[in-house]
């Protein structure tokens, strides 16, 4: 995939192109798809694409603000309030295991935790079981039937599921008890995390990081980490080169979703099949690479789930946290934060706690 997710104004798309031919087949009427499109077109409304390396469209999103309709189902009808809508999600079966999907729900959450609504749904038809579960892991419950067989899947922010750092997304628990941080060497941090370092706008920002899907994971080689599933997590990217008092920075955070030691001091103690599995493109190694990390003698991976980055000019860098003592006493994988502590790393960086918390 070429560049992630971008603005593209309707009227500059191919109607014709095969990847509406779904869209087509859903909505033959009321409202018949290309009726809806030709209306977007003309008013000149823009949604997001991504698009292969030879230039194919192979994802769509459009969300629209409502202010105040109900949504009618067979069942009855949600009240009239201001939601998000997911108008439009389309993933191309060619590029479903490219991670675009994941990337495409947490773009649209990441918008609805900005826009300070109370809630976001998405219409869709079950027959698209990939899709349905995709939603159902970011914590999209069903709601309801509309009349022409679609289910209505919606989030509320009122009744948040914290059990999984996926149905929590983009928010943090506010039960959590202590946070973790994880230490990536620049190279591989501005690989993994590169929209942590790019002077852009909020939204090319975004579209590159729903582009690399919203899942990340780490390698390590400690034997004790203080990450720890469904707890907050700092990342922390260490500079190898000159001044690294102030070119080592915490440049973002996310939730822990996974922790799995595989090797502890030469012992085995989880198969190198399932250590592939879990890494595989969520990491930035390629097969060599992942083989030699696994010959170290402490394998350790930790997956998180990338909630937010604070940006050129407010990376926070090691010199501070040691000043403010929140880096001392031992190596930084193994240093947990207090509540306090996480949210002062969170308010230096520029980041508004209320809008990450949700009590």
């Amino acid at each position: 995939m070429s560049g992630g997710f971008r603005s593209i104004p309707f009227s500059a798309m191919n109607l014709e192109d095969p990847f509406f031919d779904s869209l087509k087949e859903d909505y033959p009427a009321n409202p018949k798809f290309a009726d809806w499109f030709q209306r977007k077109a003309n008013a000149g409304e823009c949604a997001l694409a991504a698009f292969s390396d030879d230039g194919y469209m192979v994802a769509l999103l459009y969300l629209k603000p409502e202010s105040g309709e109900p949504v009618d189902l067979v069942e009855g009808r949600l009240p009239p309030m201001p939601r998000l809508k997911i108008d439009t999600l389309k993933i191309s079966e060619s590029s479903r295991g490219d991670r675009l999907g994941e990337g495409a729900v947490g773009m649209a959450l990441w918008q609805w935790r900005d826009s300070g609504l109370d809630k976001i749904y998405v219409t869709v038809f079950e027959k698209h079981h990939s899709l349905v579960g995709l939603l159902e892991k970011f914590g999209f419950k069903r709601a309801g039937l509309k009349s022409n067989g679609e289910s209505v899947y919606l989030r509320s922010r009122t009744t948040m599921d914290y059990s999984t750092a996926y149905r929590a997304f983009p928010f943090v628990n506010p039960s959590f008890e202590e946070a973790g941080i994880l230490t990536v060497d620049q190279g591989y941090h501005d690989q993994l995390f590169p929209y942590s370092e790019l002077a852009g706008t909020e939204q090319e920002v975004v579209s590159v990081a729903a582009g690399n899907g919203v899942t990340k994971v780490y390698v390590g080689h400690g034997w004790h980490m203080a990450a720890a599933p469904n707890n907050p997590v700092l990342i922390y990217r260490r500079s190898t080169g000159q001044s690294p008092g102030f070119k080592s920075v915490v440049t973002s955070y996310g939730v822990v979703s996974d922790v799995r030691q595989f090797k502890q001091e030469g012992r085995v103690l989880r198969p190198f099949e399932e250590y592939r599995e879990l890494v595989k493109n969520k990491s930035v190694f390629d097969d060599e690479e992942l083989e030699a990390h696994w010959k170290k003698r402490s394998v350790v991976v930790v997956e998180l789930v990338y909630l937010g980055y604070f940006g050129p000019g407010r990376n926070i860098n090691w010199n501070w946290l040691d000043n403010n003592g929140l880096i001392k006493n031992c190596h930084p994988n193994q240093r947990t934060y207090t509540r306090d502590e996480f949210f002062k790393i969170l308010r230096m960086g520029g980041v508004s706690v209320e809008d990450v918390v949700v009590h």
